[in-house]
């Protein structure tokens, strides 16, 4: 009886150590506010009430390790998107901006889903996630070079000129991350289908690649990135298929400490979405055959206290295929309010001023269809 004791109490001594070395951590984010959009152009009315994901996209999220020995981890995360004005679920059919969207429909953990290796060499991570220039996710290199975060779509965030920013998530994907040396940071990703299950035949795949290097010293933080996404065949063929999408994006930041300097800039080529530029938003402009732009930011944030005010000034040049053409220039402002370490409220202002055209006779948008539009948010932001 005292040997079996003994045994027990051996084996509990040996479970313990094991579970000690494994953890599990259940985090997310709320947000929610009012929004008020008006387009100003004849014909659309203006959008008012409660919305959600405002500042940063609503998200419930579980993540992990275990220790190997020698330094080695196995890691998982996953994260799944909803909408907290309605409980329905986000990112469950849209792979993300640039996408034919006729992929997966029924994602539970849309935003990251990924298991893989961490330790002295980096990190090597399979499954869906975004892009090191995507402004999202834990591999992304650019998001931190917009004062807003990449968030208030409409209102001030990057991706209101920059695609790639939008979000862009790749499935069946593996990506390394270096480790920090001497200040730079490297990653390189490669999808085998974006979006959705491999088919029989190569050609039969989107495959994307990504690749991106950033740089931090004392006050100046840089980042470039860039992606590459091959089109699968189109059904029906489409002569000559689909050119190439390219993105290389450009930019940094400079802190004053009483002031931070944010400059980006993008070079697209070839982009397909179902909307063109999310600047233009608003206008639902019919998938083409991929378009190019040049597209740049100017920012600047200020800390006060408990208070962070940013401004910015985007641009975006673009020339489409199709004879579709999407010019603007976008301005916004906004401020946050930190009344914890892990609750804060927000303000934000933004005004779109644009001209989307398609050429004559194409139905049903006129010749210089404005897309002017201005949005105003207030709302709070908790992270748990």
């Amino acid at each position: 009886m005292k040997k079996s004791l003994l045994a027990l109490a051996v084996l509990g001594a040996f479970a313990g150590a094991a579970s000690a070395q494994s953890s599990v951590t259940l985090y997310g984010i709320v947000d929610v506010g009012y929004s008020y959009i008006d387009h100003e152009r004849d014909g659309i009315s203006s959008i008012s009430g409660i919305d959600a994901g405002i500042q940063s996209g609503n998200r419930l999220g579980f993540r992990g390790s275990e220790a190997l020995g020698r330094g080695l981890n196995a890691i998982f995360q996953i994260e799944a998107g909803f909408n907290l004005d309605t409980g329905a679920s986000g990112q469950s059919s849209a792979a993300a901006p640039g996408f034919p969207g006729t992929g997966v429909s029924n994602r539970l953990f849309g935003r990251i889903a990924l298991a893989g290796l961490q330790g002295d060499f980096g990190t090597l991570a399979f499954g869906r996630f975004g892009t090191v220039g995507s402004g999202t996710g834990p591999f992304d290199l650019f998001g931190r070079i917009d004062p807003f975060g990449t968030g208030f779509t409409g209102a001030g965030g990057l991706q209101d000129t920059f695609t790639e920013l939008g979000s862009l998530r790749t499935d069946n994907t593996i990506h390394y991350q270096s480790p920090k040396i001497a200040g730079f940071q490297g990653g390189i990703g490669y999808s085998f289908q974006v979006d959705g299950t491999e088919q029989a035949g190569s050609s039969n795949n989107s495959r994307a690649a990504d690749a991106g290097l950033s740089w931090e010293g004392g006050p100046f933080y840089a980042a470039v990135t860039y992606s590459q996404i091959e089109w699968a065949t189109p059904t029906p063929p489409t002569p000559g298929g689909f050119p190439d999408q390219k993105i290389l994006q450009v930019g940094g930041t400079f802190d004053l400490k009483f002031i931070k300097l944010h400059a980006a800039y993008a070079k697209e080529e070839g982009v397909r979405n179902t909307v063109i530029a999310s600047p233009f938003a608003g206008t639902a402009i019919p998938a083409l055959n991929g378009g190019d732009a040049d597209s740049w930011m100017a920012g600047v944030s200020f800390p006060l206290g408990a208070f962070n005010l940013f401004a910015s000034y985007q641009e975006r040049d673009g020339d489409a295929a199709g004879g579709f053409e999407a010019d603007g220039q976008a301005y916004a402002i906004g401020a946050t309010y930190a009344m914890s370490r892990r609750t804060n409220l927000y303000a934000a202002w933004g005004l779109r001023e644009g001209d989307a055209s398609l050429s004559e006779g194409v139905a049903p948008f006129a010749v210089s269809d404005p897309v002017n539009r201005m949005r105003f948010v207030v709302g709070m932001r908790h992270f748990f």
